[in-house]
Protein backbone atom coordinates (compact mmCIF):
# COMPACT_ATOMS: atom_id res chain seq x y z
CA UNK A 1 0.00 0.00 0.00
CA UNK A 2 3.18 2.67 0.51
CA UNK A 3 4.26 2.07 -2.86
CA UNK A 4 0.88 2.71 -4.44
CA UNK A 5 0.97 6.01 -2.25
CA UNK A 6 4.41 7.22 -3.14
CA UNK A 7 3.39 6.67 -7.00
CA UNK A 8 -0.01 8.42 -6.69
CA UNK A 9 1.88 11.62 -4.73
CA UNK A 10 4.62 11.70 -7.17
CA UNK A 11 2.87 11.30 -10.15
CA UNK A 12 -0.08 13.54 -8.85
CA UNK A 13 2.26 16.30 -8.05
CA UNK A 14 3.75 16.35 -11.65
CA UNK A 15 0.05 15.99 -13.34
CA UNK A 16 -3.70 15.82 -12.64
CA UNK A 17 -5.45 16.23 -16.24
CA UNK A 18 -1.98 18.07 -17.96
CA UNK A 19 -1.83 20.36 -15.12
CA UNK A 20 0.85 20.74 -11.78
CA UNK A 21 -0.80 19.93 -8.71
CA UNK A 22 1.02 20.32 -5.49
CA UNK A 23 0.30 18.26 -2.49
CA UNK A 24 -2.25 20.38 -0.68
CA UNK A 25 -4.39 20.17 -3.48
CA UNK A 26 -4.47 15.85 -4.34
CA UNK A 27 -7.13 15.65 -1.15
CA UNK A 28 -9.13 17.51 -2.81
CA UNK A 29 -8.60 16.50 -6.75
CA UNK A 30 -7.38 13.39 -6.71
CA UNK A 31 -11.11 11.39 -6.08
CA UNK A 32 -14.56 12.52 -7.68
CA UNK A 33 -16.17 10.54 -4.65
CA UNK A 34 -15.58 12.48 -1.95
CA UNK A 35 -13.68 15.16 -0.54
CA UNK A 36 -15.93 18.19 -2.07
CA UNK A 37 -17.04 20.90 -0.27
CA UNK A 38 -15.96 19.26 2.68
CA UNK A 39 -14.39 19.91 6.69
CA UNK A 40 -15.82 23.41 7.17
CA UNK A 41 -16.99 24.17 10.17
CA UNK A 42 -17.64 28.23 11.73
CA UNK A 43 -14.93 27.91 14.21
CA UNK A 44 -11.41 27.94 15.00
CA UNK A 45 -10.10 24.65 15.43
CA UNK A 46 -7.78 25.29 17.84
CA UNK A 47 -9.99 26.74 20.95
CA UNK A 48 -12.54 23.74 20.53
CA UNK A 49 -14.82 24.07 23.94
CA UNK A 50 -15.39 20.78 26.02
CA UNK A 51 -19.08 20.27 24.42
CA UNK A 52 -19.45 20.99 21.31
CA UNK A 53 -21.12 24.15 19.80
CA UNK A 54 -23.88 23.85 16.83
CA UNK A 55 -22.42 23.28 13.34
CA UNK A 56 -18.90 22.28 14.68
CA UNK A 57 -19.17 18.77 14.01
CA UNK A 58 -21.59 18.73 10.97
CA UNK A 59 -20.37 15.13 9.78
CA UNK A 60 -20.54 13.30 13.19
CA UNK A 61 -23.73 11.01 12.61
CA UNK A 62 -25.53 8.30 15.09
CA UNK A 63 -26.41 5.03 14.44
CA UNK A 64 -29.10 3.91 16.03
CA UNK A 65 -31.40 0.83 16.19
CA UNK A 66 -35.11 1.60 16.23
CA UNK A 67 -36.24 0.17 19.24
CA UNK A 68 -33.62 0.67 21.25
CA UNK A 69 -33.39 4.81 23.23
CA UNK A 70 -29.16 4.45 22.91
CA UNK A 71 -27.29 4.57 19.79
CA UNK A 72 -24.74 2.00 19.69
CA UNK A 73 -22.36 3.30 17.03
CA UNK A 74 -21.22 6.26 15.52
CA UNK A 75 -20.15 6.99 11.63
CA UNK A 76 -19.12 10.22 9.60
CA UNK A 77 -20.11 11.68 6.33
CA UNK A 78 -17.74 11.47 3.51
CA UNK A 79 -20.30 12.49 0.58
CA UNK A 80 -24.43 12.99 0.07
CA UNK A 81 -24.81 9.33 0.24
CA UNK A 82 -22.25 7.36 1.98
CA UNK A 83 -21.03 6.71 6.18
CA UNK A 84 -18.03 5.93 7.02
CA UNK A 85 -17.50 3.61 10.10
CA UNK A 86 -16.08 0.48 11.67
CA UNK A 87 -16.85 -3.52 10.11
CA UNK A 88 -17.69 -3.91 13.55
CA UNK A 89 -20.45 -0.98 13.37
CA UNK A 90 -21.28 -2.02 10.02
CA UNK A 91 -22.16 -5.93 11.01
CA UNK A 92 -24.49 -4.77 13.45
CA UNK A 93 -26.31 -2.92 10.45
CA UNK A 94 -30.10 -3.64 9.67
CA UNK A 95 -30.56 -2.71 5.53
CA UNK A 96 -33.43 -2.32 4.41
CA UNK A 97 -33.45 -5.75 2.41
CA UNK A 98 -32.47 -7.38 5.71
CA UNK A 99 -35.08 -6.16 8.29
CA UNK A 100 -38.06 -7.73 9.62
CA UNK A 101 -41.00 -6.67 11.77
CA UNK A 102 -38.99 -7.47 14.69
CA UNK A 103 -35.97 -5.64 13.52
CA UNK A 104 -36.44 -2.76 11.63
CA UNK A 105 -34.18 -1.07 9.59
CA UNK A 106 -31.07 1.30 11.36
CA UNK A 107 -31.46 4.62 11.60
CA UNK A 108 -28.28 7.06 10.48
CA UNK A 109 -29.31 10.09 12.38
CA UNK A 110 -27.76 13.36 10.82
CA UNK A 111 -27.46 16.76 11.65
CA UNK A 112 -27.77 16.31 15.23
CA UNK A 113 -26.16 18.11 17.76
CA UNK A 114 -28.24 17.64 21.43
CA UNK A 115 -30.14 15.01 22.14
CA UNK A 116 -32.66 16.41 24.87
CA UNK A 117 -34.17 18.98 22.62
CA UNK A 118 -35.55 19.19 18.99
CA UNK A 119 -34.66 21.52 16.81
CA UNK A 120 -31.18 22.79 18.37
CA UNK A 121 -31.42 26.48 18.75
CA UNK A 122 -28.46 29.17 19.36
CA UNK A 123 -31.33 31.78 20.15
CA UNK A 124 -34.96 31.49 20.03
CA UNK A 125 -34.64 32.77 16.81
CA UNK A 126 -31.35 31.28 15.24
CA UNK A 127 -32.07 27.41 15.74
CA UNK A 128 -30.89 24.42 12.92
CA UNK A 129 -33.05 22.50 10.32
CA UNK A 130 -34.33 19.24 12.29
CA UNK A 131 -32.39 16.02 12.51
CA UNK A 132 -32.13 13.31 9.27
CA UNK A 133 -32.74 9.47 9.43
CA UNK A 134 -31.99 7.40 6.87
CA UNK A 135 -32.24 3.93 6.65
CA UNK A 136 -28.90 1.76 5.02
CA UNK A 137 -29.75 0.00 1.33
CA UNK A 138 -25.94 -1.85 1.75
CA UNK A 139 -23.33 -2.43 4.07
CA UNK A 140 -19.68 -2.47 2.53
CA UNK A 141 -17.53 -4.07 4.78
CA UNK A 142 -13.63 -4.69 3.99
CA UNK A 143 -12.81 -8.23 2.68
CA UNK A 144 -10.07 -8.56 4.55
CA UNK A 145 -11.65 -7.38 8.08
CA UNK A 146 -10.40 -9.89 11.15
CA UNK A 147 -12.74 -9.49 14.56
CA UNK A 148 -9.88 -11.13 16.32
CA UNK A 149 -6.99 -8.55 15.68
CA UNK A 150 -9.63 -5.73 14.38
CA UNK A 151 -7.45 -4.93 11.46
CA UNK A 152 -9.00 -3.77 8.41
CA UNK A 153 -11.80 -2.52 11.14
CA UNK A 154 -13.50 -0.14 8.31
CA UNK A 155 -16.90 0.02 6.42
CA UNK A 156 -18.83 2.08 4.51
CA UNK A 157 -22.60 2.82 4.52
CA UNK A 158 -24.81 2.98 1.47
CA UNK A 159 -27.67 5.40 2.49
CA UNK A 160 -31.33 4.82 0.87
CA UNK A 161 -31.41 8.05 0.02
CA UNK A 162 -29.28 11.63 -0.55
CA UNK A 163 -28.48 14.56 1.72
CA UNK A 164 -28.28 17.95 1.37
CA UNK A 165 -25.43 19.95 2.74
CA UNK A 166 -26.17 22.58 5.31
CA UNK A 167 -24.67 24.47 8.13
CA UNK A 168 -25.55 21.08 10.15
CA UNK A 169 -24.70 18.63 7.43
CA UNK A 170 -21.51 18.65 5.94
CA UNK A 171 -18.99 15.88 5.14
CA UNK A 172 -15.60 15.84 6.29
CA UNK A 173 -12.38 15.53 4.46
CA UNK A 174 -10.69 12.48 3.86
CA UNK A 175 -6.03 12.35 3.45
CA UNK A 176 -5.66 10.83 0.44
CA UNK A 177 -1.62 10.58 1.54
CA UNK A 178 -0.80 10.71 4.92
CA UNK A 179 -1.15 14.46 6.95
CA UNK A 180 0.49 13.52 10.21
CA UNK A 181 3.58 13.24 11.63
CA UNK A 182 4.07 10.08 13.11
CA UNK A 183 5.11 11.04 16.65
CA UNK A 184 3.96 13.36 18.68
CA UNK A 185 7.06 15.80 18.87
CA UNK A 186 5.07 18.44 17.75
CA UNK A 187 2.25 18.02 20.06
CA UNK A 188 -0.27 18.41 17.06
CA UNK A 189 -3.70 19.87 17.86
CA UNK A 190 -6.04 16.41 17.36
CA UNK A 191 -9.66 15.80 18.28
CA UNK A 192 -12.29 12.72 19.08
CA UNK A 193 -15.78 13.72 18.93
CA UNK A 194 -18.13 11.44 20.42
CA UNK A 195 -21.81 11.58 22.36
CA UNK A 196 -20.77 10.00 25.59
CA UNK A 197 -23.29 10.39 28.76
CA UNK A 198 -23.88 13.42 27.79
CA UNK A 199 -26.40 15.15 25.45
CA UNK A 200 -24.13 17.30 23.43
CA UNK A 201 -20.94 15.97 21.66
CA UNK A 202 -18.04 15.81 24.07
CA UNK A 203 -14.91 16.95 22.09
CA UNK A 204 -12.01 15.09 23.82
CA UNK A 205 -8.56 16.67 22.52
CA UNK A 206 -6.18 14.13 21.64
CA UNK A 207 -2.39 13.57 21.55
CA UNK A 208 -0.70 11.32 19.00
CA UNK A 209 1.19 7.75 20.87
CA UNK A 210 3.75 6.31 18.09
CA UNK A 211 3.25 3.21 17.65
CA UNK A 212 6.14 1.64 19.32
CA UNK A 213 4.95 3.09 22.72
CA UNK A 214 1.70 2.56 22.06
CA UNK A 215 2.30 -1.48 21.19
CA UNK A 216 4.63 -1.63 24.27
CA UNK A 217 1.44 0.16 26.93
CA UNK A 218 -1.51 -1.71 25.37
CA UNK A 219 0.27 -5.25 24.79
CA UNK A 220 -1.87 -7.32 27.83
CA UNK A 221 -5.37 -5.64 25.89
CA UNK A 222 -4.46 -5.59 22.02
CA UNK A 223 -1.63 -6.49 19.69
CA UNK A 224 -1.42 -3.11 17.32
CA UNK A 225 -1.84 -4.47 13.52
CA UNK A 226 -0.28 -2.03 10.77
CA UNK A 227 -3.37 -0.39 9.92
CA UNK A 228 -3.95 1.14 13.12
CA UNK A 229 -2.75 3.65 15.06
CA UNK A 230 -2.52 5.19 18.82
CA UNK A 231 -4.15 8.37 20.62
CA UNK A 232 -4.67 9.03 24.47
CA UNK A 233 -6.89 11.54 25.58
CA UNK A 234 -5.06 14.77 27.02
CA UNK A 235 -7.25 15.73 29.70
CA UNK A 236 -7.54 13.96 33.13
CA UNK A 237 -10.28 12.76 32.78
CA UNK A 238 -12.35 9.28 32.17
CA UNK A 239 -14.87 9.19 29.32
CA UNK A 240 -17.48 6.66 28.47
CA UNK A 241 -16.53 5.31 25.30
CA UNK A 242 -19.45 3.07 24.84
CA UNK A 243 -20.98 3.63 22.06
CA UNK A 244 -18.47 5.42 20.13
CA UNK A 245 -17.23 2.66 17.81
CA UNK A 246 -16.53 4.84 14.47
CA UNK A 247 -16.04 8.20 15.56
CA UNK A 248 -13.51 10.58 13.89
CA UNK A 249 -10.03 11.47 14.90
CA UNK A 250 -9.87 14.79 13.19
CA UNK A 251 -7.11 17.33 12.34
CA UNK A 252 -7.22 20.65 10.94
CA UNK A 253 -5.13 20.58 7.68
CA UNK A 254 -4.97 24.01 5.03
CA UNK A 255 -8.37 25.08 6.92
CA UNK A 256 -10.32 21.73 6.49
CA UNK A 257 -10.92 19.37 9.04
CA UNK A 258 -9.63 15.90 7.80
CA UNK A 259 -10.99 12.55 9.80
CA UNK A 260 -7.33 10.33 9.74
CA UNK A 261 -8.61 7.84 12.40
CA UNK A 262 -11.58 5.42 13.16
CA UNK A 263 -12.19 4.78 16.36
CA UNK A 264 -11.85 0.82 16.89
CA UNK A 265 -10.46 -0.53 19.73
CA UNK A 266 -11.34 1.66 23.14
CA UNK A 267 -8.75 0.43 25.96
CA UNK A 268 -10.05 1.34 29.08
CA UNK A 269 -10.63 4.88 29.20
CA UNK A 270 -8.63 6.32 31.55
CA UNK A 271 -5.60 9.41 31.45
CA UNK A 272 -2.61 8.19 28.98
CA UNK A 273 -4.52 4.84 27.95
CA UNK A 274 -4.23 4.89 24.38
CA UNK A 275 -6.95 4.11 22.05
CA UNK A 276 -6.94 2.41 18.55
CA UNK A 277 -7.63 3.71 15.76
CA UNK A 278 -7.42 2.19 11.96
CA UNK A 279 -5.35 4.65 10.27
CA UNK A 280 -7.58 5.82 6.92
CA UNK A 281 -4.92 6.91 4.42
CA UNK A 282 -3.80 2.85 4.49
CA UNK A 283 -7.40 2.46 2.98
CA UNK A 284 -7.94 5.40 0.67
CA UNK A 285 -7.90 3.52 -1.92
CA UNK A 286 -10.08 0.49 -1.23
CA UNK A 287 -12.75 3.49 -0.19
CA UNK A 288 -12.44 5.19 -3.57
CA UNK A 289 -12.75 2.31 -5.01
CA UNK A 290 -15.69 0.73 -3.33
CA UNK A 291 -17.68 3.71 -3.61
Amino acid sequence: MRIIFVYTFFMAVLSISGQWVFPDKLHTELSNSFNKNCGEMPYSVRNRPTFARMFENPWLVLLRHPEESLHFCHGTLINNQYILTTAVCGSAVVTNENATTRHRPTEIVLGEHDLSTEPDCVTPWNCSLPVRKRSVNRVVIHPHFSNVTNENDIALLFMNDTVQFDSTLRPICLPVIPILEESDHYQQTIYNTIWSKDSIQRQMWMRYVPATECREVIKSQHTLQDDQICARIYDKYAVDLNGSAGSALQVDHDGHIFQFGILSVGTDAIHKMPQVYINISKHINWINNSI
